[in-house]
């Protein structure tokens, strides 16, 4: 039987979230290294948040005021949580894996919705967490040579750390968010770019290599 520590935490005054008494929903998942090896009692932290009025979505940080459920992997990496199901006067249902403080790079999956589970369930994608003494700090400077080209899209290809996905894109999703983010040492990263030329209204998918050497910091710019 699997072993699964699941703990709820409701605090309704402080956070504004009302929720179904009645209705739980299901989070399912796994944690696993950079060898696809499964993590075993690794902390899994749930939060439901609503957005400040004062902060833009990204800048959101969880915290324990929002914080309602936790789980433990168990030998196979896997973990449940079992939560009320928030009413829709929620912004966002973040779930984060480890935290900054550890020899393991942070994960979080945002803007998960209702409408994401099926059945009240819901299987997210395999965490896969590296050592930070294996990660580089990839910086991207985007630099625009061209006064036509507008750069809607980046999307990087390689061992990527991913600290930070989102299940649904949100409205106020800025593309140059990839551009900052955690690349496992000695790769060749591509970053896969996206152009649309205002002139002759032509979109464009470009590749570009990075190499990523053993350095803890790699500058790149991109001219588009």
């Amino acid at each position: 039987m699997k072993k699964i520590i699941i703990l709820l935490v409701l605090i309704l005054s402080s956070c504004g979230i009302e929720y179904e008494g009645e209705t739980k929903i299901v989070i399912k998942g796994k944690v696993v290294d950079s060898d696809n090896n499964p993590i075993i009692n690794k902390e899994v932290n749930l939060f439901v948040t609503r957005e400040s009025s004062g902060f833009p979505f990204i800048f959101y940080s969880p915290s324990e005021e929002n914080n309602i459920g936790k789980a433990t992997t168990n030998s196979k990496g896997e973990y449940i949580m079992v939560i009320p199901q928030p009413k829709n006067n929620f912004t966002e249902i973040i779930v984060e894996t480890n935290s900054s403080n550890n020899t393991l790079n942070p994960k979080q999956y945002r803007n998960i919705q209702l409408k994401d589970f099926l059945n009240y369930e819901l299987n997210l994608p395999i965490s896969k967490l590296y050592h930070k003494s294996d990660l580089s700090q990839l910086s991207i400077t985007p630099n625009n040579i061209n006064l036509n080209n507008e750069l809607k899209n980046i999307e990087l290809l390689g061992l990527v750390a991913n600290e930070l996905e989102f299940i649904n894109l949100p409205e106020n999703y800025y593309p140059y968010y990839q551009i900052n983010t955690s690349v496992k040492k000695n790769q060749t990263i591509i970053a896969r770019y996206t152009v649309l030329n205002h002139s002759t209204n032509i979109t464009s998918i470009v590749d570009e290599n990075i190499m990523i050497d053993n350095s803890n910091q790699t500058n790149y710019t991109l001219n588009y």
